[in-house]
């Protein structure tokens, strides 16, 4: 990836834990070459297009200047590489058995980041709460 490089990160803006680690992340972000998006707006889905709003809801997604997606583990690996001070740590992480336990871990982790971080999860387009279904 070259100095210039810029992605899109499409994180929940309405998460804890995704505001938690955008605030940590922004400061080694100098250049500013991330873009931070929340998928729960109208106008950024219709940019994270074709992802739909539940797959942006599964996990992060990054978009690449060269128009490459890529989510989850993989999407943070791609916050690494454009960030200076921790570039060097991509490399490492893209070998087993952090390709192993790393997807697996963030898995985990996304898939209970609303009760693990003290927010009930979003409602659908008909209203009707994740936490309130059967």
């Amino acid at each position: 990836m070259s100095s210039a490089d810029r992605i899109e990160v499409y994180t929940d803006g309405q998460c804890p834990l995704c505001l938690w680690m955008r605030e940590h992340v922004e400061p080694f972000d100098r250049k500013r070459r991330i873009e931070w998006l929340d998928y729960n707006s109208p106008e950024n889905q219709e940019r994270a297009k074709p992802h739909t709003l539940a797959e942006l809801s599964e996990e992060m997604h990054v978009r690449t200047e060269a128009g490459r997606w890529t989510s989850g583990y993989w999407a943070w690996l791609e916050v690494l590489r454009v960030l200076p001070v921790w570039r060097w740590l991509a490399p490492i992480l893209s070998i087993w058995p952090f390709t192993f336990l790393g997807p697996r871990l963030y898995r985990w982790v996304a898939r209970r980041r609303y009760t693990l971080f003290g927010i009930p999860p979003p409602c659908d387009a008909s209203g009707v709460c994740k936490l309130h279904k059967n």
